[in-house]
């Protein structure tokens, strides 16, 4: 197994400045086919969510024990941690799936509002189970968009049904002038980027499936915050998250 860990200073600081950066090549040719047929036995077409073009299976990594290899994966916690400063926990692990020939982008937003933790930090790890070239949705990022000024959330209200389109700008309108990058990743690559980046994906074109495992990572301090008509967890508001079954990276 390889562990040279390809990240250095450039990543962290991009990571920070831009609430994004890309390690391409942080899997081998032979570990990301493990774990890319391990997330096809799960993608269901009947899980479609029309409204942004995905199937999504949340929580993976408890249902399958590849799947929570990857999540747990020394060399990714060790990437995590390096480019965040700071120790952190593992606090989801989902796949995303754009079918071929997708035809709905997935808009532009944010995971701060929908997000269950108050926590200093929180990111994703997007990883590419197959080569996302711009035209099979590749994600497009807002440089420093997560250090916009305003409120840290937007009002979960403006999210809801077909006001999820434009409840980013309406609630930042400064956004709209934001410049945008888009970022093609060949299988084996990682995006992490930032809870409150702006991002989006655009429609899958190709012939072929867009699939990616998605790892969340939070500060290992970070505590359990519903949003409104959403409160899956039996936790009170403000208790620390589940250390078993959130473990610490590289506990």
């Amino acid at each position: 197994m390889t562990t040279t860990i390809p990240i250095d200073g450039t990543h962290a600081d991009q990571f920070h400045r831009d609430g994004f950066t890309v390690v391409p090549e942080l899997f081998t040719e032979d570990e990301i086919g493990i774990y890319r047929r391990a997330a096809q036995q799960f993608v269901d077409p009947r899980h479609r969510t029309a409204q942004v073009g995905l199937i999504a299976t949340t929580d993976a990594w408890e249902k399958n024990e590849t799947l929570r290899e990857l999540a747990l994966h020394p060399r990714l916690g060790a990437a995590a941690e390096r480019l965040a400063g700071r120790p952190l926990r593992v606090w989801g692990g989902e796949i995303l799936a754009k079918p071929p020939h997708e035809p709905t982008p997935s808009g532009l937003h944010e995971d701060m509002t929908f997000s269950l933790l108050d926590s200093a930090l929180t990111f994703n790890a997007w990883i590419a189970l197959v080569d996302v070239p711009v035209q099979r949705g590749a994600m497009t990022f807002l440089p420093g968009s997560h250090r916009r000024p305003g409120p840290e959330r937007a009002d979960f209200e403006t999210v809801r049904g077909d006001a999820f389109a434009t409840y980013l700008i309406d609630t930042w309108p400064g956004l709209q002038w934001n410049p945008r990058i888009t970022v093609p990743v060949r299988a084996g690559g990682v995006t992490f980027h930032h809870n409150r980046t702006a991002h989006e994906a655009g429609p899958n074109s190709t012939d072929e499936i867009r699939l990616a495992f998605v790892v969340t990572f939070t500060d290992a301090g970070a505590t359990y915050r519903p949003v409104p008509g959403s409160d899956p967890l039996p936790m009170r508001a403000g208790q620390p998250i589940d250390p078993v079954r959130y473990p610490r990276v590289g506990g």
